[in-house]
């Protein structure tokens, strides 16, 4: 199972709960290497996904999409298997 996060909303809309910044890492040897993430509990929630039920939450990209995968295990299997 995945979930999309897949709308664009405005930060000064009543649905954003807070928006928070994170600085780009960045190497002198190869520029930008990425952008720490951090979803609460609550975030994660939100996202249809219980955190008490999964052990780790897998971020991954595509098709330009930020999908969640719940993860339940050390094996790496997610909580749809």
């Amino acid at each position: 199972m995945t979930t999309h996060i897949d709308q664009a909303i405005e930060s000064n809309s009543k649905s954003v709960d807070e928006v928070l910044t994170a600085k780009v890492t960045k190497s002198e040897e190869s520029g930008a290497v990425g952008v720490p993430v951090f979803f609460s509990a609550t975030d994660i929630e939100k996202q249809g996904i219980d955190p008490d039920e999964i052990d780790r939450l897998g971020v991954q990209v595509e098709d330009g999409f930020v999908l969640l995968v719940p993860i339940k295990d050390e094996t790496g299997g997610t909580s749809s298997e």
